[in-house]
């Protein structure tokens, strides 16, 4: 006779369906916020636009090299490459 080991599950997979619970509740259960957003709140939400539109640039700016040799398939030149 054979016995199989009892398989314990862990805390994550347990936990999970529970924490999906929570979350929902608390997304369709909306509180009211009794905030007041000036228009500083505007400027400072714009600033950080822009400043993730640059950032995202830049970033592009420097892995040029790198992502054209990707979508190209070919082995990035040193012309390419603005690290060094």
């Amino acid at each position: 006779m054979l016995i199989e080991p009892s398989r314990k599950s862990s805390p994550r997979t347990t936990l999970a369906p529970l924490a999906l619970a929570v979350i929902v509740a608390l997304v369709l259960m909306p509180a009211p916020a009794m905030a007041y957003l000036d228009p500083g709140t505007g400027s400072f939400v714009i600033q950080g636009i822009i400043a993730a539109i640059v950032g995202g640039g830049f970033a592009v700016k420097m892995f040029w090299g790198r992502i054209k040799a990707k979508i190209t398939g070919k082995s990035p030149t040193e012309d390419d490459d603005p690290d060094e």
